[in-house]
């Protein structure tokens, strides 16, 4: 019984990584970033608003 509980848990551990890896892919490839995907939910225009949030220009005024 004990050797069944060892190897159960023994192979939560690959399962886990694999799990986190093809999470951290998924998360990779989706298009947009956090700052995009915020702002597409409150605004529909996102071009200028990221591009001021993630400080690659525009003016901070507008």
């Amino acid at each position: 019984m004990y050797a069944y509980i060892a190897r159960r848990l023994l192979l939560i551990i690959p399962t886990l990584l694999g799990i986190m890896v093809i999470n951290f892919i998924v998360v990779q490839f989706a298009p947009g970033g956090p700052v995009e995907q915020m702002l597409a939910e409150i605004q529909g225009d996102v071009t200028d608003a990221t591009a001021r949030i993630s400080g690659q220009g525009g003016d901070l005024q507008s």
